[in-house]
């Protein structure tokens, strides 16, 4: 065994070991943070996070202010949405996962949105981002609950397998208009991100009182779901050149496409939480597996 391969193999046992370490750290470090947001109030700074020279897309639009047009009283309807953007069939474990959905749900009306039917769902005036069809599909589900929650509502959920009644977290986002996004608390510091290092920072902070992306309930046009819906479509405007030349397809693994994975779901949708914290309320109800639903 050559020198380069020693190498290797103690580079690959190094980063076993740091990993093993950090998982048994982990419920420590969850505890500790969790306590570190009960006990020291947190305060949106807007000065905090002011876009840095060069650091396109960035994060400038948390210092923005929201769209005239919004409002923070419409109804919540209750319907939950699931999508799938492409065109081939879905699998087994899908299946599975959306007939739980159903059944976890018999009062509430469960919509799965594909290519067939999404035009039902544009709002008038409102059509998607040109650069909708050169997304990968990944990408167009990121894109479409920012659409469907600011002009829609409701809840929306992956395609996974589900065990609880979402009527609880329903009746409490119905019941106060200073409500505006319901969803399962992240599981960890590990689980939230941003490609900025402060605000990536902010969330592990803060884990505690974050939503997941993965299943949640909002208020249609709110401060929200406005900021969230023009900051995805500011991003897409940037990569338009790209997108046009190089589209995502299945799951955007060409190298020349633009778009990071999380570039327009939780990099946008988490961070915004931090601004509007007071308008988000957990429930566990809303949690879905994350095991075996491919």
């Amino acid at each position: 065994m050559g020198w380069l391969e020693s190498a290797k193999r103690l580079k690959h046992r190094a980063m076993v070991s740091r990993s093993r370490a950090r998982r048994k750290l982990m419920p420590v470090t969850k505890t500790l943070l969790e306590s570190f947001h009960r006990l020291v109030p947190y305060r949106f700074d807007p000065d905090r996070h002011r876009n840095e020279v060069g650091a396109l897309p960035g994060m400038y639009f948390l210092h923005r202010q929201a769209p005239t047009s919004v409002r923070e009283d419409k109804a919540v309807p209750r319907i939950i949405l699931a999508l799938w953007t492409g065109d081939n069939p879905l699998t087994a474990n899908r299946i599975r996962g959306l007939e739980s959905l159903k059944h976890a749900n018999p009062e509430t009306p469960v919509a799965l949105i594909g290519p067939e039917n999404l035009s039902e769902f544009i709002e008038p005036g409102s059509p998607l981002h040109p650069m909708y069809d050169h997304l990968s599909l990944n990408h167009r589900s990121d894109y479409l609950r920012a659409y469907l929650m600011h002009h829609r509502g409701g809840g929306y959920a992956d395609i996974k397998d589900y065990q609880h009644s979402w009527r609880a977290a329903f009746e409490t986002i119905e019941g106060s208009n200073s409500i505006w996004v319901v969803g399962y608390p992240e599981l960890g510091p590990d689980y939230v991100g941003s490609q900025d290092a402060k605000v990536r920072r902010d969330l592990q902070r803060r884990f505690s009182a974050i939503v997941g992306c993965g299943a949640f309930i909002c208020r249609p046009g709110t401060p929200f779901t406005a900021e969230w819906l023009r900051e995805v479509h500011r991003r897409l405007d940037y990569h338009s050149l790209e997108l046009a030349d190089h589209p995502g397809g299945i799951w955007g693994d060409d190298p020349r496409y633009p778009v990071a994975w999380s570039e327009l779901g939780g990099d946008v949708f988490q961070p915004l939480q931090l601004k509007y914290l007071t308008h988000v309320v957990q429930s566990s109800d809303l949690m879905p597996s994350f095991e075996y639903y491919r």
